[in-house]
This record gives structure tokens, C-alpha cells and sequence, in this order.
């Protein structure tokens, strides 16, 4: 009986002993608190990273619809192949910042009013071992796209870029993607090389609602 009255008495005090309170209620407080701060680090700087990333897309997206192609005589003038595409992909790094890997895919579309559908003039990406916007492809993305009249084009700009976020806190590492869509400024259309508005890559005559003069047959 004597030992059932000490253990009875070692318990009620252990229970109502209150010594490590403080330091264990700190210390899951700074655990807390610690996990807070990483995690709202991470979705701020994932949420700054993809306004950047939409900025600059919408840079890109201008600069190349005021392209219009080689004009001659016009020492300004460029024309819009491989390089400058890649270009296109050295500046959107620049404006992001990124150290991440980064893409971009440039088309030309038009609609074609007798297949009632999109179509692809021309496309193009930085890089290698990314896949050209096909008018297949481009059926997905039909809902985001303006309505056009017959034959009207527009440049279809998307840019990738891979995201590791800074803490493991619940956000996964992704691709954050943009598709910005905008009219040619000053041309009927943004045309791929020297080939003419309304060609495709290999200069075949694809848009037959285009004013411009078809290039001649081989």
C-alpha cells in the first residue's frame, strides 16, 4: 500500500509539473513559425516568377509584331528565321533572369473560313527537340484564340520555363507556360524569311486569302 501511495503521489506531481512548458510550447512555435516562412517565401517568389515570365512573353510577343519581314531598300528591315527566334529566346532570358531552362515556340495562323478552322502559315522554336504548333495541334487551342475574318493571321507566341521551387513545402517543381496571341502592326501578316506572307516554311503557298502575290512556281 505504502508503494500504491508513492507512485500515486510521483504521477500527480509529474502531472501537475509545469517546468518544460515553455521551452517545449517555443519550440513548436519556432517549428511553426519556421515552416511559415519558407513556405510563404516559396509561393511568393513561385507567383513573382510567373508574372515575370508574362511580362517578358508579352515583350517578345511586341517586338515581333511590329516585324514585317526584309522590305528593300529598308536597312532596318530583318527577317524572322531560326536566329531570330533563338533571339527571341536570349532576350526572354534576359528580361527573366532565368537559370532555369527555358523555350519558346513562334506561329503564324490564320483562318481558313471554308474548313471553318485554324491553320498554321508557319512555326517555329528555339532550340532543338521542341515540337512546331501543327494546324492539328493548334485545334486544342482554338478557344483561345481571336475570332478572324477570312485569311487574317495572327502571331501565336508561348513561352516554357522549368520552376524549381525554392523549399519542399508542398509546391512541385512545373513548367510555367504562356500563350499570348497578337496582330502583325504593320503587315498583312509576320511572313518566315523571304518567302512572302501567306507561305509556309518551305515557301509553299498555304493562305490563298493573302493579298501578296504568290511566289513563283519552281
Amino acid at each position: 500500500m505504502h508503494s500504491l501511495r508513492f507512485i500515486s503521489r510521483w504521477l500527480k506531481a509529474l502531472r501537475e509539473d509545469e517546468r518544460g512548458t515553455v521551452p517545449v510550447e517555443g519550440l513548436l512555435a519556432f517549428t511553426f513559425l519556421a515552416w511559415w516562412y519558407m513556405a510563404s517565401f516559396t509561393f511568393f517568389d513561385a507567383f513573382r516568377q510567373k508574372n515575370i515570365n508574362l511580362k517578358a512573353a508579352y515583350t517578345i510577343a511586341d517586338m515581333l509584331s511590329r516585324e514585317t519581314g526584309p522590305i528593300p531598300g529598308d536597312a532596318t528591315s530583318v527577317q524572322i528565321n531560326q536566329t531570330y527566334v533563338n533571339g527571341l529566346n536570349t532576350m526572354f532570358d534576359y528580361l527573366t533572369n532565368s537559370r532555369q531552362a527555358t523555350w519558346i515556340r513562334v506561329t503564324s495562323v490564320y483562318w481558313d473560313d471554308n474548313d471553318n478552322k485554324y491553320r498554321v502559315d508557319w512555326s517555329a522554336t528555339s532550340g532543338t527537340g521542341h515540337d512546331e504548333m501543327t494546324t492539328y495541334a493548334l485545334q486544342a487551342y482554338k478557344d483561345r484564340i481571336p475570332v478572324m475574318p477570312n485569311g487574317d493571321t495572327v502571331v501565336l507566341v508561348e513561352t516554357f520555363m522549368a520552376y524549381t521551387p525554392v523549399f519542399k513545402v508542398g509546391l512541385n517543381p512545373r513548367w510555367f507556360e504562356t500563350f499570348i496571341t497578337t496582330a502583325p502592326r504593320f503587315a498583312s501578316c509576320v511572313p518566315w524569311q523571304t518567302d512572302g506572307c501567306g507561305t509556309d516554311k518551305n515557301g509553299n503557298w498555304v493562305n490563298p486569302d493573302m493579298t501578296d502575290i504568290p511566289p513563283p512556281t519552281p
